[in-house]
């Protein structure tokens, strides 16, 4: 017998071991999450026979939309099946369950991020349409300027960081989190020797996400900055975060840097007609953390 249903505080330990086996995550990452932003009535699950046998998080968050209007959204994260029953199609099924579960909660809109480009194929099956875009730039550190006086950067706490990330993404379509959504983005960074950071380069305030990717790679999830004073933050950060790469992660819709690229990232499904016809066609939203 097939049940669907949200999760009960005492399941836990048992999401922990599915979540490991499906995605192989550090212990820590996944302690992490359900020290952070874990909620029962958030996380649903498919259960055959009475055992766990796939499950998603709902992170809600907010969508700024390109006339400046706001969304209410549920981000679709961390699903995972048994390997023993991957070939059932339960995800697919979790995920019409979400729809009615959105639905019932009067959410506008649902996200999520594919973890691989092949999954933005199976995703379209179940009604999500491309709607986040990154621009990224994939940098070697020895093409790093010299930092210049002045251009400094210091430990941001999520609190800092949301103040400064929604000011600089005023006015675009983007996504916007909640200071514990940020706060467990901190933790992730933090695990890898990364963390949040506020900058000043050139005289200019931003903010950026950083983390090690692996030892010899700096990947920025997030990179807040106007396009001309990013080498300057690049040159900061190569002191303080040193490897012979750099990965940066900026919004689409932020033209210009050199050597960037567009790369799908996000998307999303609606649930309020008024509020996707707002959200026009081709639009290139910003997602940014991601959690990924």
């Amino acid at each position: 017998m097939i049940d669907m249903r949200p999760s009960r505080p005492d399941e836990a330990e048992e999401q922990k071991r599915l979540w490991k086996q499906a995605f192989g995550d550090d212990p820590r990452y996944i302690d992490w999450f359900y020290q952070c932003c874990w909620h029962p009535e958030n996380m649903l699950l498919l259960l055959e026979d009475g055992k766990l046998a796939s499950m998603l998080a709902l992170l809600p968050h907010g969508l700024t939309l390109p006339n400046g209007a706001e969304a209410t959204a549920y981000y679709v994260y961390a699903l995972a099946t048994d390997a023993a029953v991957r070939s059932k199609g339960y995800g697919r099924q979790l995920l019409h369950y979400v729809d009615d579960h959105l639905r019932a909660l009067g959410a506008d809109c649902v996200t999520v991020v594919p973890a691989e480009p092949s999954l933005f194929k199976f995703f379209g099956t179940v009604g999500f349409a491309p709607g986040f875009s990154t621009r990224k730039v994939e940098l070697l550190r020895d093409e790093s300027k010299e930092p210049q006086p002045g251009d400094q950067v210091f430990p941001a706490t999520p609190e800092e960081y949301n103040a400064i990330r929604n000011r600089l993404l005023a006015g675009t379509p983007a996504v916007t989190y909640d200071t514990e959504l940020v706060r467990y983005q901190e933790g992730m960074c933090r695990l890898s020797g990364g963390g949040l950071y506020r900058i000043l380069a050139g005289g200019v305030e931003g903010c950026a996400a950083v983390e090690y990717a692996d030892e010899d790679s700096v990947l920025f999830k997030e990179l807040l900055l106007p396009r001309q004073n990013i080498p300057q933050a690049l040159a900061v950060f190569a002191q303080i975060m040193p490897g012979r790469r750099c990965h940066v992660r900026t919004p689409a819709c932020w033209e210009g840097l050199p050597g960037s690229y567009l790369q799908p990232f996000g998307m999303l499904k609606w649930y309020n007609p008024d509020k996707a016809a707002l959200w026009q066609e081709g639009t290139k939203g910003y997602m940014g953390l991601g959690f990924d």
